[in-house]
């Protein structure tokens, strides 16, 4: 090795020795670049690849995949924002339930998103920010989510009652709140997409676009969203522990 080239490796030392700078070295992919790549025709696999490569997810509310959607991006992509973001909170479960945690490397977790002013990240959109393990719930699952999940559940609600529901004039307060305190039915641990190391969303991406056209309020999708997420945190809080990783609460 010449001597630039041994410069160049211990001057990487203190980097490899230090994650703190590896982490500050890198940056969250903002979810306008999400935008902008499906407005310009780049095809969705390679919107996807985008994403993946920089390893970020964003906590998406349920009325922000129809705001995506009509803001260009397409249903493979809007499906993969939401498995992703299932996927990282499956993960961050199952370290909640061991007593683990990812510390307060805000790029390793779902990052909060406005679609009204097209920002993301933690510092740019309000939100609690990750850095302390919590006995409340897994550390960074967005605050909108209601977890633990209400204690009063009321009868079961499937998707297509939502929407007839929403389609027979159902206040969206009173909506909103069935959907809350509802056991819902054909979304948690449903689906496959063959061999998999966490489970298939049960409620799409496009799926949640697609009930804004058939008449679904944005208040209703985002109670949809928060309800699913936390039924979904709540089962595999379940079969973690089952799984004898040790009890939370």
């Amino acid at each position: 090795m010449n001597l630039a080239r041994l410069g160049v490796a211990l001057l990487a030392l203190p980097a490899l020795a230090n994650p703190a700078l590896l982490h500050a070295a890198r940056q969250p992919l903002p979810i306008a670049e999400v935008v902008n790549l499906s407005k310009s025709g780049t095809p969705p696999e390679q919107v996807i690849q985008r994403i993946k490569s920089s390893r970020t997810t964003f906590g998406l509310r349920g009325s922000d995949f129809a705001k995506l959607k009509a803001a260009g991006v397409r249903d493979p992509v809007l499906d993969y924002l939401q498995q992703s973001f299932v996927d990282d909170l499956d993960q961050l479960t199952r370290y909640w339930v061991l007593g683990e945690g990812l510390g307060g490397c805000a790029f390793c977790y779902p990052q909060p998103v406005d679609l009204n002013t097209m920002q993301s990240g933690y510092g740019r959109v309000k939100a609690t920010r990750p850095g302390r393990y919590t006995l409340s719930k897994p550390q960074g699952t967005p605050d909108w989510v209601p977890f633990p999940p209400s204690a009063s559940v009321g009868p079961p609600l499937s998707v297509e009652q939502i929407v007839d529901m929403a389609r027979k004039g159902t206040p969206k307060g009173k909506l909103v709140q069935r959907i809350r305190t509802a056991q819902l039915t054909d979304v948690i641990g449903v689906g496959s997409a063959g061999i998999r190391s966490h489970p298939t969303a049960g409620l799409g991406g496009a799926q949640l676009a697609r009930l804004k056209e058939r008449g679904v309020p944005n208040r209703a999708l985002d109670a949809l969203q928060g309800r699913f997420l936390a039924m979904f945190i709540e089962t595999e809080r379940l079969r973690y522990q089952n799984l004898g990783k040790g009890p939370m609460r």
